[in-house]
């Protein structure tokens, strides 16, 4: 028996449930319609990762640059109260 598709399976699959034809194929057609194939997986994927790591990159830099505001805060008020109470 020749390998068959998945869109073949499920036609016959949907027939052997008892579902008419012009039925069975609109139920194939539709899922066939609505599933991304592997290039638009991988496409997907791939444009899915960019923008994480865009994110992530923003973050890392959000708070780089939060740490060194709170430890210039932290040496500036550590001055202060040298300066005073010395």
């Amino acid at each position: 028996m020749a390998t068959m598709n998945p869109i073949l399976r499920l036609r016959q699959a949907f027939r052997s449930m008892g579902v008419e034809n012009d039925r069975a194929d609109e139920a194939a057609d539709a899922i066939d319609h609505h599933t991304y194939g592997r290039r638009e997986s991988d496409l997907f994927h791939a444009q899915m990762m960019l923008e994480f790591r865009r994110d992530m990159a923003e973050m890392r830099t959000q708070m780089l640059l939060a740490i060194f505001i709170a430890a210039g805060l932290i040496i500036t008020a550590v001055g202060v109260l040298i300066a005073v109470f010395d």
